[in-house]
């Protein structure tokens, strides 16, 4: 094949993760694919005498491990390398454990972490957006679902809690965000059961840190589950069904994926989850648990982040400040 176009324009039509329908993620997610793998191939013609998506893709996985080293290099923090790696895995569909990454650590993590210049911002605050903040602080999505959100968007699952239905939220993942029996009321009146949008674009243009929202969300809902389990003596074989029904059904689940049955361990939600090495220093340091019941930490990982994970949702939720 004749070297015709910029490497953006190759990367962006010849890339099998970028063609049209290849992905089920977001939009937002998508874009920063792209444009993390347009990145990469810029970074790989100035630095590695690439000429052409095939120079790129015939050493995709060396050329990775190269460009991770170099990241790391230029002072870039685990969770960023990450990121740009995993959107040029996706871009190429290759496997993420191919390439050699640093080891992420919650302690590093810096977003929505700690006192931020654009916290003083006039649209960071509540007032650029209240009705905006307010459901935000019952519910916990991320801001690209409050964005596609509709007024029929509320449902029961599959264990008689009202939801709030996202049809796609990261990557492309269909989710059901289970609310607080006190929040249900509050949450309610923002649905009217037609197809309309809850929130207006206008609402949408701010920069109120949702993600911190979402963590203090986690953090509560954590404190709702533990103390439960501590109270009621029958509370937790009931939780432990409940999530157990809910990753059969929508474990991974996408728009139009009827399977079930995926991959259930009851020993996801047996025991206690403790923190290790430098994320421990890190707890111990800011005064924060070391120790986490698993059955509760999953309980906010599926119910109300549609993580499935408790590494996740300890790392970087129960453990931001």
């Amino acid at each position: 094949m004749s070297r015709k176009g910029s490497i953006t324009h190759q990367i962006v039509t010849r890339c099998p993760g970028l063609r049209p329908g290849a992905s089920k993620a977001s939009k937002n997610t998508f874009v920063q694919h792209r444009n993390n793998a347009i990145r990469f191939g810029k970074w790989c013609k100035t630095n590695c005498s690439c000429q052409d998506y095939d120079d790129i893709t015939n050493n995709i996985v060396e050329l990775l491990n190269q460009y991770s080293s170099w990241l790391e290099s230029e002072g870039k923090t685990a969770s960023t390398i990450h990121t740009y790696v995993a959107g040029c895995c996706a871009a190429w569909q290759i496997p993420m454990g191919e390439v050699k990454k640093p080891v992420r650590h919650c302690y590093e993590n810096t977003r929505s972490r700690g006192k931020k210049a654009v916290d003083q911002r006039n649209d960071a605050k509540r007032e650029a957006s209240p009705r905006l903040f307010d459901f935000a602080e019952k519910v916990g999505i991320r801001r690209h679902e409050y964005l596609s959100l509709r007024q029929d968007n509320l449902k029961i699952d599959e264990s008689g809690y009202l939801c709030v239905e996202v049809q796609k939220g990261k990557g492309g993942k269909y989710q059901l965000q289970r609310l607080l029996s006190q929040d249900v009321d509050f949450v309610k009146d923002y649905f009217d059961g037609s197809d309309k949008y809850v929130f207006a674009k206008e609402e949408m243009e701010n920069k109120i840190d949702l993600h911190a929202i979402r963590a203090d969300i986690a953090k509560e809902a954590y404190r709702y589950y533990l103390d439960r389990l501590c109270s009621e003596p029958t509370y937790r074989e009931q939780l432990e069904r409940e999530i157990e029904a809910r990753w059969r059904i929508y474990r991974g689940k996408t728009k139009g994926d009827e399977s079930t049955d995926r991959n259930w361990d009851v020993e996801k939600v047996r025991g206690s989850y403790h923190i290790r090495g430098n994320n421990r220093k890190y707890a111990i340091a800011n005064g924060l648990d070391t120790s986490y019941d698993r059955c509760a930490v999953m309980a906010v990982s599926v119910f109300h982040l549609s993580h499935w994970r408790c590494d996740v949702t300890i790392d970087n939720y129960l453990l931001a400040i």
